[in-house]
């Protein structure tokens, strides 16, 4: 089956399109990542928000060391490790974020969240408490976080 100059053209920039959407580019390159620096193999679990879709498979193990990142268009909800506090993100479509996680953190997992992009507009510092058992700010709930393309929330040993 022979296309004209038009429908080949028409067809090559509806599969470009699908590509880009497919690998994030359609979506401003925005991803969650998540990274493990606690000592320990990590077995996570996701509480869904807003039927977003699923970052990785309920009881997926996060290698001690290792970190994973998820393209995404948008993405809410919560990110869960055995002996951590719960992560809450909300990722938007135009680079708007807001996260909480809490600074009373006993143990004996810690975990941030902290947005990255280029540049940030608002408010967007991190959020939780890192290794050194320094605790920030426990959210950012206003919506006053601009210009995120990746959120990372980052798990450590006390």
């Amino acid at each position: 089956m022979a296309f004209s100059k038009p429908a080949a053209l028409l067809l090559l920039v509806a599969l470009s399109a699908t590509a880009m959407l497919a690998a994030g580019q359609g979506c401003g390159g925005h991803k969650v990542t998540v990274q493990n620096l606690c000592g320990q193999d990590l077995k996570l679990s996701l509480e869904e928000v807003a039927h977003s879709a699923a970052l990785f498979p309920d009881g997926w193990v996060l290698p001690d060391g290792q970190h994973g990142s998820f393209d995404v268009c948008a993405w809410t909800g919560g990110v869960l490790a055995p002996g951590a506090a719960v992560a809450k993100v909300h990722l938007g479509h135009d680079g708007g974020a807001y996260y909480e996680v809490s600074t009373q953190q006993p143990g004996p997992i810690l975990v941030s969240v902290t947005p990255h992009g280029s540049p940030l507009r608002g408010h967007c510092p991190t959020a939780g408490c890192n290794g050194g058992g320094h605790c920030f700010e426990h959210s950012v709930p206003d919506g006053d976080c601009h210009g995120v393309t990746e959120v990372k929330i980052v798990y450590y040993k006390p």
